[in-house]
């Protein structure tokens, strides 16, 4: 029993940390560059944490105006004392997704072991699942860059599940239950789609046990209620539509196809094989984004589809209680967030939620995988001696699982940088080029840089707040003005197609590829 006690303690430890190590290690550097999104959410902390008030004034907002449309408050509030404790840098805007999809590793296994009750096979099942989970390519590429709440929106719904779970035996802990998922609709703006209809689901599946305990049921409902009023006058508002009318097919019909056709054909690629196991966000048609993931793989493992299959087969065959119903469901679901919007094709992000199941099918299947090389009766006298049964499947699959797992770690730590740094990956060249303004403020009148990223005057707040006053985002079209000092920071595009400018150079820019992203310097006459 001691030695079970310790085996419970010990791999779900190892797995977070092996969990914690790859999302944490090259943090600040990888993905190289730094998205307009992470540069807000960073400053808005910043913001609140210096003065109070975020990059408008607004004491303490529930929601943030940013780019057009109002952030959730989780990501920026939660990036609040990482800044006190690292500085406003790259590495502290980022931790917390870090935490939050490591802690989704703990969760997850506390959430199978809750799932399966006292059944033998919940310790091999929660292992197994959370492991995929800490290795996930899906996972691991969103817990390392600081998009507006994806990962805490995974986090608060494992977490909220495993509690919901858990009030079967407490019932207080529904209030907890009620806390996460409130967490996880504040977090995201999918999760406004999805938690309503996952919450009703399980309603559904364990009304039996929520009538038992009425009285609690009834005032954590009324809670939630109370809780979900901000955001419910929030999205009632007219800034708390703009994001969905952004997005939304609603607002953005299709040209050459209905609407229901549309929302159909996107719902149904969130299960293709390309996405899943082959191509991943990246390589999707009409997808030209390279933040969302990686090259030469779909968001899961190739090895994990026969996985997930068995575990399918299984669960609907033996109807494992409740077991079936809350992943089926939550498999169903997933693409419920994402599948309203008008863009032609799935996206990772949006759909990050879909990971949860899928890495705890693969658990199921492994599990059964290895149950059912044990009854084979092979013939054998030599596989009769138990080598082929009990040591070559795992040795084999394990090498499998390594090899893919690597494999993995060299496209993202080694490839990855050298194609997802320009405009439509992660907008390299800001840090460098604000540094170099705000080192040389002094000596000119006006420090100009190109508009070549996303609500580029994000960066001079964030990488010198308070101090690059003198810093524009323009052209020499607009700002060139012989009778003042200026420096200016161009794209080799915008200097080959203007070659009459005679252009002293002061500093050279590099893409990780070794291209050049900008040259900085002086227009002469």
């Amino acid at each position: 029993m001691k030695i079970l006690s310790r085996q419970n303690i010990i791999v779900p430890i190892l797995i977070v940390i092996l969990g914690f190590s790859i999302r944490v290690y090259n943090l600040a550097i990888l993905p190289s560059g730094f998205f307009a999104d992470e540069a807000s959410v960073g400053y808005n902390a910043y913001s609140i944490l210096v003065k109070g008030r975020d990059e408008y004034g607004t004491s303490f907002p529930l929601f943030f105006r940013a780019f057009g449309e109002y952030k959730n408050p989780i990501q920026i509030y939660t990036t609040v004392p990482f800044i006190a404790l690292f500085g406003l840098n790259e590495f502290a805007v980022r931790l917390p997704s870090v935490m939050f999809g490591t802690l989704s590793i703990a969760g997850l296994y506390l959430l199978i072991k809750q799932l399966l009750e006292k059944r033998k096979a919940a310790f091999a099942i929660a292992s197994f699942s959370s492991l995929f989970l800490a290795i996930s390519p899906w996972h691991v590429h969103l817990s390392r860059v600081a998009l507006e709440g994806q990962l805490a929106f995974v986090c608060f719904t494992v977490f909220a599940t495993y509690f919901f779970l858990k009030a079967r035996f407490y019932p207080r802990d529904l209030f907890l239950s009620m806390l996460f998922f409130t967490l996880a609709l504040y977090s995201y703006f999918p999760a406004r789609i999805f938690i309503p209809l996952f919450v009703l689901s399980l309603v559904i599946i364990y009304y039996r046990q929520l009538l038992q305990n009425t009285k609690t049921s009834l005032t954590v409902g009324t809670l939630f209620f109370l809780l979900l009023l901000p955001l419910s006058l929030h999205l009632l508002s007219k800034q708390g539509l703009s994001r969905w009318k952004q997005v939304s097919i609603f607002s953005n019909p299709p040209q050459n196809t209905t609407t229901i056709k549309h929302i159909v054909k996107n719902y149904i690629s969130h299960f293709s094989l390309n996405f899943l196991f082959l191509k991943g966000d990246i390589d999707m048609p009409g997808q030209f984004i390279t933040r969302h993931s990686i090259r030469g793989m779909g968001e899961l493992y190739l090895f994990q589809f026969p996985l997930i299959m068995i575990a399918v087969f299984y669960l609907l065959k033996n109807k494992w209680g409740s077991v079936a119903p809350v992943l089926l469901v939550w498999l169903f679901l997933y693409p419920s967030g994402s599948m309203l919007t008008a863009d032609s094709t799935v996206q990772a992000t949006r759909s990050i939620i879909g990971v949860v199941p899928f890495q705890v099918l693969s658990g199921i299947g492994l599990f059964f995988l290895g149950k059912r090389f044990k009854k084979i009766d092979l013939g054998s006298s030599f596989l009769k001696l138990g080598f082929f049964r009990y040591f070559f499947p795992p040795i084999l699959l394990t090498t499998l699982i390594l090899f893919s797992f690597f494999r993995y770690l060299n496209l993202y730590f080694q490839e990855y940088n050298l194609y997802s740094s320009d405009f439509w990956g992660w907008q390299y060249g800001a840090r460098d080029i604000v540094q170099f303004f705000d080192t040389h403020r002094i000596e000119y009148s006006d420090l100009v840089m190109a508009p070549e990223f996303n609500a580029p005057e994000i960066f001079f707040k964030f990488y010198a707040p308070n101090s690059c006053l003198k810093c524009r985002i323009g052209l020499p079209d607009n700002f060139y003005n012989p009778s003042r000092k200026q420096l200016f920071a161009l794209s080799p595009t915008y200097l080959s197609n203007n070659q009459v400018l005679k252009f002293k150079i002061k500093k050279t820019i590099y893409y990780p590829n070794k291209t050049i992203a900008f040259q900085i310097g002086e227009i002469v006459q």
